[in-house]
């Protein structure tokens, strides 16, 4: 409801309780009124969504359409090796993303690029030529010299094909993984995998040619080496050999002669050593048996000899065959003396073999100690050869390491060579292609939908942006409860804005009237003639406009029960906030209850009750005041409500107006008004521009203050209360006027037009009110 209930706790008490403006604070703004607040101000919000869309369409039609393809290269570090080799000359990629990141770059990078331009002759295609600009004139001002000084016309257009294609294309690495993808745009999809595949190939292209380079230049260089290391082995051996046969160190089977010759003296003496003990140890065991007198038969050599062995079983059978036929024949038989006789023979002989065998023994023993002093004579001579040669075979040893240094160089350069020429004629790209680019089917850029729902989602999210911060910026009074907030008084009610269309269709009904009415004998604009805003509460009852000013008279009812009030001032922040017509239309309802009521015309300055009204009227307050004229002639009554009207006329003395409100005068003619009338409503001059209404408060019992709906601001009625402060306890209260209904709903739901639909409210949209 737009007026305040009877049954609701609203009784102004005799010292008004004043919340100070100042401990005012916004509330806090939730989910629900962060809707209302999009809801009122739903153009500020759609409208930077609208503007980008309208701009990401005009990008879109003047765009030019392009097509990606996409080549996508795997950088393998593990190369493809046909000839067998421990290493290549340029070595394998590493693995780590520095490597990786490397070979991205490599790939875009200029060396490349003009293999692609050039073999495809990019510089011929329209599409990789630059294309004048707006802003070329202004750039050329700035640029010390030309792209193409210093450099022929070829070279100067495929430097620029060339900065347009890196434009075009982007290279990018998938993760952290080996593949890289090679994407290029064009205005033709052919083109753009052709050239996608161009750029692929021109980067194997580049790592063959590369490594073909450095193993040409290591072979080149290799082989110059070799050349001056076989002349160094050379030189080195022929020194050794000479060194060698100028000091007598001839080698054999690895060593020098002098060495194999104490060597094997060694292992004689050593021998002979063994021979001249053994011939002793015989001869020592031929002494002894000689000396003691036994057998000598018994020795070693004796045993072991053939001869000795033979002639003793020889000597067994002679003495077997004695026995035998001495024990036939007797001793003194011939054939037992001959027997016996070759007996003797037989002893006589192995006496002689032993007695050979000794001297054999004794010869044997002095022919090894010969034998081992001849050896130990020549060994110590070859040793003293060898001391005297020691020194040569240092020198010898060095120059031997030498060669050998030399030689292994020599080797390992020549087997290194040979394995350079192998891969010099088979050279691999570490690198291989995964998958090549096909021919798109569908543009790549622009992309439609994206921009187009980035456009809205950002004009969207500016436009919020900008409704919430106008609607925080935006200190103007739009609910009873900011109204009672910052001025601390009661709201009494909100006055609703009448449509234009409305109040146009009320005017039309006094055109009757208009020709019969006289202004010569009628000062008082007759009720049909006069602006149906300020007859509207009383022509049109039913509406929640009368509602509103009923609600506003019900406040000063219960007031003038408790309390003796004559004079209400109603008057405002500013100008054209509707105190006017809020004045006219609560004077008139009180005049319609009965009540004698007088309207005073008090805006000296600007008298709008009485070009609303009266507009012939010939004396008025002025006149009253200062005497001119008598009190009763300047009332005008109104025949309709019984109202009775004090204009104010032209006054073209402005500085008499102030001095008028601040003298007895207008005291006096209250006081006379006072007796005469049960309620005074004047109309006063606004608070803040003018100082009429100031003083005019001070004759006031109660004030209303009216505040345009969405117009007056927070700081201003704050103002305005304080320049109020001295009759702070006479304010009755507020009065929202010119209220839009329709837009109240998303301030103030319960107040608005959809929730008094149900109630049948008039027409209340756009419109004006004074």
């Amino acid at each position: 409801m737009l007026q305040r209930n009877s049954d609701l706790p609203y009784v102004i008490p005799d010292e008004p309780v004043g919340r100070p403006a100042e401990s005012w604070q916004y509330p806090t703004v939730d989910l629900r009124e962060m809707g209302r607040i999009l809801r009122r101000r739903y153009k500020m919000a759609v409208l930077p969504a609208l503007i980008l869309l309208g701009l990401a369409v005009i990008y879109l039609l003047s765009t030019t359409t392009l097509y990606t393809a996409t080549s996508t290269v795997l950088v393998d570090p593990r190369r493809a090796n046909v000839v067998e080799t421990n290493q290549s000359v340029l070595s394998n990629f590493g693995t780590d993303d520095a490597t990786i990141e490397s070979q991205t770059l490599l790939i875009q990078s200029v060396a490349i690029l003009v293999r692609v331009v050039g073999k495809l002759k990019l510089t011929e295609d329209a599409e990789f030529q630059p294309k004048p600009g707006l802003l070329d004139p202004i750039k050329r001002l700035f640029r010390s010299s030309g792209p193409s000084d210093g450099a022929s016309p070829e070279d100067a257009a495929k430097s620029r094909s060339v900065e347009i294609l890196q434009k075009r294309m982007k290279v990018t690495r998938q993760g952290t993984t080996f593949l890289v993808d090679i994407a290029v745009n064009s205005e033709s999809p052919q083109k753009a995998a052709t050239i996608a595949n161009a750029i692929a190939d021109a980067y194997f292209d580049e790592q063959v040619r590369t490594k073909y380079d450095a193993t040409r230049i290591a072979a080149n260089w290799l082989n110059g080496q070799i050349d001056e290391l076989k002349s160094k082995v050379v030189a080195s051996e022929k020194a050794v050999e000479d060194y060698r046969s100028a000091n007598n160190l001839m080698v054999s089977q690895g060593v020098t002669l002098n060495d194999q010759q104490i060597t094997d003296l060694n292992n004689k003496l050593i021998a002979a050593r063994v021979q001249t003990a053994e011939a002793r140890a015989k001869y020592e065991q031929v002494q002894d048996i000689a000396k003691s007198g036994g057998d000598p038969g018994g020795i070693n050599a004796a045993i072991s000899s053939e001869m000795i062995t033979k002639l003793r079983t020889q000597f067994a059978d002679i003495a077997k065959n004695e026995a035998d036929l001495s024990s036939k024949y007797g001793a003194r038989h011939p054939l037992v003396a001959n027997v016996r006789a070759q007996r003797r023979d037989t002893q006589r002989l192995i006496n002689e073999e032993i007695r050979r065998i000794l001297e054999s023994t004794k010869h044997d023993y002095d022919v090894s100690r010969s034998r081992e002093a001849s050896l130990l004579q020549s060994l110590d001579q070859l040793q003293g050869v060898s001391t005297s040669s020691s020194q040569a075979q240092v020198r010898l040893r060095e120059l031997q390491r030498e060669a050998e240094a030399n030689r292994t160089q020599y080797e390992s350069y020549l087997a290194r060579s040979k394995e350079t020429t192998a891969q010099e004629s088979l050279e691999m790209p570490d690198s291989r292609i995964v998958t090549k680019a096909s021919i798109p089917i569908r543009p790549s850029s622009p992309k439609t939908m994206l921009i187009l729902g980035l456009a809205v989602m950002l004009g969207l999210g500016a436009g919020s942006v900008l409704a919430f911060l106008a609607d925080y910026l935006d200190d103007r009074v739009k609910t009873i409860e900011r109204a009672e907030a910052i001025a601390g008084v009661p709201a009494l009610a909100a006055v609703p804005l009448i449509s234009a269309r409305e109040l146009a269709g009320l005017a039309r009904r006094g055109r009757n009237e208009l020709g019969r009415y006289d202004p010569k004998t009628t000062k008082l604009l007759p009720a049909a003639l006069q602006p149906p805003l300020t007859r509207y509460a009383i022509d049109e009852p039913g509406t929640f406009f009368a509602e509103a000013i009923r609600s506003v008279r019900l406040a000063l009812q219960r007031t003038m029960r408790s309390q003796p009030v004559k004079v209400v001032q109603v008057t405002s922040a500013l100008d054209s906030e509707g105190k006017t017509t809020l004045a006219i239309n609560l004077a008139q309802s009180l005049a319609m209850l009965g009540i004698r009521t007088l309207l005073i015309d008090g805006d000296l300055r600007n008298p709008q009750v009485t070009r609303a009204l009266c507009p012939r009227a010939d004396a008025g307050l002025l006149e009253v005041a200062i005497g001119q004229t008598s009190p009763e002639r300047a009332i005008l009554v109104d025949p309709s409500t019984g109202l009775s009207i004090l204009p104010s006329t032209a006054i073209k003395q402005v500085e008499y107006i102030t001095e008028l409100m601040f003298s007895d005068r207008i005291v006096d003619v209250l006081d006379y008004f006072r007796h005469r009338y049960e309620l005074i409503v004047i109309d006063s001059p606004p608070l803040v521009p003018l100082v009429d209404g100031r003083a005019l408060a001070e004759l006031a019992d109660r004030i209303i203050l009216a505040l345009a709906w969405d117009q007056t601001p927070g700081e201003v009625l704050s103002h305005a209360m304080d320049l109020l402060s001295p009759v702070r306890d006479r304010i009755m209260g507020t009065v929202l006027t010119r209220v839009d209904l329709s837009r109240l709903q998303f301030y103030d739901y319960y107040r608005s037009s959809a929730y008094l639909k149900p109630y049948g409210a008039a027409s209340l949209h756009a419109g004006a009110a004074r």
